[in-house]
């Protein structure tokens, strides 16, 4: 059976995919606390309402445009302060704390949408990260949609996105897997594309909408040539594949100029944003397109 594949969960938003702000740390204290501990800590301090969602947006590389955004987790703990998912990603590895955190993301996510919604602005796709062991349970989409619908959002403003492993991989590669969530509108993106266990041979089996593009790709652009020869290859690529790309880590203005020779490109990084509390203080925000509201017929 399809739902029956068996993955691992610990790669769900590695560490190297988040990246310090102002006031916020990773905690030695907290990251070598027992197993266990830690993960009853994280599922109390989860229902004590200590976790937030940040939101950094997504936008074209060739206006600036805002396209959508992407939902990151905070730990605002009492004692420490706010704490990136480094200081407790390990207890993803609990199935228990994968669900409760996931499925936290998601309803907040709907809340906030629905917020934004009810208030009178234009609409845009919110990415959450979800574990390959989630996804591939046959209630997930079912869950999804309800919470969504609670909320007065249509599914389709929620993408589901995956990251680079290779139990992402073998998911994405099987046939079918993604049909239900595809029936509520919802898009699939894989992240981090490029390093670990993706390869070109795989792009033609990925049963995915949206690539995200690791930021070790961008990193030497636009000064090391063989770097850019590299870069360009791939999103010449995608282009022609029909995906969705985004590019992740463009920090420089060096950087998004060179991107911009492709006007379809999507881009995420410090340049354009650093992760906000608040859909309101994601920069362009309220000049998003409202054609996102069709993504769901």
């Amino acid at each position: 059976m399809k739902h029956d594949v068996i993955m691992r969960s610990m790669n769900w938003a590695p560490a190297n995919r988040w990246r310090r702000t102002p006031r916020e740390r990773t905690d030695v204290t907290m990251m070598t606390q027992p197993g266990d501990h830690l993960c009853q800590r994280v599922r109390k301090g989860l229902r004590a309402g200590e976790f937030q969602l940040a939101f950094q947006g997504v936008y074209h590389a060739g206006t600036g445009a805002l396209s959508s955004a992407e939902a990151l987790i905070r730990w605002m703990h009492p004692k420490n302060g706010m704490l990136l998912p480094s200081a407790f990603i390990g207890t993803i590895a609990d199935p228990a704390v994968a669900s409760e955190m996931t499925h936290f993301v998601i309803d907040s996510t709907c809340s906030q949408l629905g917020s934004w919604q009810r208030e009178g602005h234009s609409m845009f796709p919110i990415a959450v990260n979800v574990p390959p062991s989630l996804v591939a349970k046959a209630s997930f989409a079912q869950r999804l949609e309800h919470c969504a619908r609670s909320h007065g959002v249509v599914p389709g403003l929620l993408q589901v996105e995956l990251s680079e492993a290779e139990d992402a991989t073998k998911i994405l590669a099987s046939k079918g897997l993604m049909d239900e969530l595809r029936e509520i509108g919802v898009r699939i993106a894989i992240d981090d594309f490029g390093t670990g266990y993706s390869s070109l041979a795989m792009l033609s089996a990925l049963d995915v909408d949206v690539v995200k593009l690791a930021k070790e790709l961008l990193v030497p652009v636009p000064d090391n040539p063989r770097a850019c020869e590299v870069a360009s290859a791939i999103l010449n690529l995608l282009e022609k594949l029909a995906m969705t790309v985004v590019v992740e880590g463009v920090e420089t203005a060096a950087q998004a100029q060179w991107l911009a020779r492709w006007p379809n490109v999507l881009a995420q990084g410090f340049y354009y944003a650093r992760p906000m509390f608040g859909l309101s203080n994601i920069p362009e925000c309220k000049r998003a397109p409202v054609k996102h509201l069709q993504l769901v017929g």
